[in-house]
């Protein structure tokens, strides 16, 4: 199967991994890059290979890219997207897929019409200890699940470069967006649609326009009911824990660690410590392994058909989920969700 050729667009940070993660694949090869700074085109040219493109319409224009890389600010997804769509090209665009969920439909819909593939970068339930915790799950080890609650949030320096992080324009749910979409798809993968929805958003620590924290309570197909607290103030957390008639189990940082804590009785559990182990697994790290295999995923649907195992879909129901918390606190509502 010959390589994809692909185009980035403005890769900063995270493109830079992504970046990485085609580099170690054969079944991408990187067409080219544009950006407003030149320096920034240079560089990615000289480590990475490819050619310098004046804009996203020139890379639009290419004959030779097939597809094209979407590391951009979350407002430009829908612009950026269509317009490649629109050109022929398929596309992999960052989470979340569009800052509104008609748009993210739309993109959906011109995908469709025109026969193109669309990837979301939501990796999450790639990686070694989610595949395990599904299997798990399935198996029955866990007993019946009961509950499961997610903590998950990192600060924003208010001094940050890249001010459009800090802009309900830019960022509507601010870490629903940034952070939320995630744990929604992995909750997906795991349980299935996410059916109900409420909380609260929040911004009153800094001065930023968009939401600082959040608090969402759920209730998932099957009727399990959770909770996802998130923030972009404070201390790192990445953890997502199901409770279960058998125990507990914790998946970490993402998808680094999995750790299964038994239940025991009241009693016992106020005289000991916690026992808790680490459960073994194989698979992608999210960072590295898991980004080549979404992004290897694509490659495949566009040579083979198909969709990605991320695709539209996933983007507009993990999006559902941010929007659904934000309209459930400026109603006080709780909000349905299509399934």
């Amino acid at each position: 199967m010959p390589p994809v050729r692909f185009a980035v667009v403005s890769p900063a940070r995270w493109g830079r991994l992504l970046l990485d993660a085609a580099r170690s694949s054969d079944r991408l090869e990187l067409a080219g890059v544009c950006s407003r700074d030149p320096a920034n085109v240079a560089d990615v040219v000289a480590r990475y290979g490819g050619r310098a493109f004046a804009s996203l319409e020139q890379i639009c224009a290419a004959a030779d890219v097939e597809a094209v890389l979407l590391p951009t600010p979350h407002h430009l997804h829908f612009r950026q997207a269509m317009a490649v769509l629109r050109a022929g090209k398929h596309v992999f665009v960052e989470k979340p897929i569009a800052n509104a969920v008609a748009d993210a439909e739309a993109l959906a819909a011109e995908a469709a019409r025109r026969g193109l593939v669309i990837g979301v970068g939501m990796q999450g339930r790639r990686t070694g200890a989610v595949r395990k915790a599904k299997r798990m799950l399935d198996a029955g080890e866990l007993g019946k699940p009961a509950l499961v609650a997610a903590l998950h949030g990192a600060p924003i320096p208010v001094a940050e470069r890249d001010d459009w992080k800090h802009s309900a324009d830019a960022v509507p749910g601010g870490p629903l967006d940034q952070l939320g979409v995630h744990y929604a798809d992995i909750l997906h993968y795991l349980f299935g649609p996410i059916e109900q929805v409420t909380g609260f958003v929040t911004r009153s620590v800094t001065e930023r326009s968009s939401p600082d924290a959040a608090c969402v309570s759920f209730l998932l197909a099957g009727g399990v009911p959770g909770s996802y607290v998130t923030q972009q103030v404070s201390a790192y957390v990445s953890e997502l824990s199901i409770y279960a008639t058998r125990g507990a189990l914790h998946i970490r940082r993402m998808g680094q660690e999995l750790v299964w804590q038994p239940a025991v009785g009241a009693a016992t559990a106020k005289n000991i410590s916690p026992v808790v182990q680490a459960v073994p697994f194989d698979g992608p790290h999210p960072f590295t392994a898991a980004l080549r295999e979404e992004m290897e995923d694509l490659a495949r649907c566009i040579r083979n058909g198909g969709q990605p195992e991320v695709g539209a879909a996933e983007g507009i129901a993990a999006l559902r989920f941010a929007r659904a918390a934000l309209d459930a606190h400026a109603t006080g509502r709780i909000v349905r969700l299509p399934t």
